[in-house]
């Protein structure tokens, strides 16, 4: 009955520590804010640029953008995992952008 106990509890900790890795990976709404895009380009294509380095391909980067913000701010909104949004830190862009955590307190 213990040896019963002790595997029932291995069984529940690892099934609960797989769904709290699946979760963290689950995509969620990020804001990015760019700079204007440079004179003479596209704003959206300027941010579809940039996600697609992170997507790897423009209709996987256009899949992900939930809005575009051309007129008063320049960014989008986009559905990305924790670790897309990392990368997208990273990735070079001739104009500086930052990016909104909805999950991080301001």
């Amino acid at each position: 009955m213990k040896n019963t106990s002790l595997l029932l509890c291995l069984f529940v900790s690892t099934l609960l520590f797989s769904f709290s890795l699946t979760m963290a990976s689950e995509p969620k709404a990020y804001m990015v804010y760019m700079a204007r895009a440079p004179d003479g380009v596209d704003p959206v294509t300027y941010h579809l640029n940039a996600l697609s380095k992170v997507f790897g391909s423009e209709d996987a980067a256009k899949s992900s953008v939930i809005y575009h913000y051309t007129d008063v701010v320049s960014g989008f909104s986009a559905k990305l995992t924790p670790e897309q949004a990392e990368e997208l830190k990273s990735v070079k862009v001739s104009q500086p952008y930052s990016l909104y955590d909805p999950g991080q307190q301001l």
